[in-house]
C-alpha cells in the first residue's frame, strides 16, 4: 500500500496544482490554499499510518 501510495498521481497532480497557480491560470483563494494544506495533511497522516502499520522505519 505505501508503494502505491508513492507511485500514486497525487505528486503529479499537486505539481500540475502548483503549475497552473504559477502561471496565472488558477486564482488562488483562501479557499484553494486552505483544502490543498488539508489535502497534504491527509496525505502525510496516511504515510504516517502505513508505515506504523508496516512498522517500517520512516526516512
Amino acid at each position: 500500500m505505501l508503494g502505491g501510495l508513492g507511485k500514486s498521481r497525487l505528486a503529479s497532480n499537486l505539481n500540475q496544482i502548483a503549475k497552473a497557480a504559477n502561471m496565472g491560470a488558477l486564482p488562488v483563494t483562501p479557499e484553494l490554499t486552505q483544502e490543498l494544506q488539508e489535502a497534504c495533511a491527509a496525505i502525510q497522516e496516511m504515510r504516517r499510518d502505513l508505515i506504523s502499520a508496516l512498522g517500517v522505519k520512516a526516512q
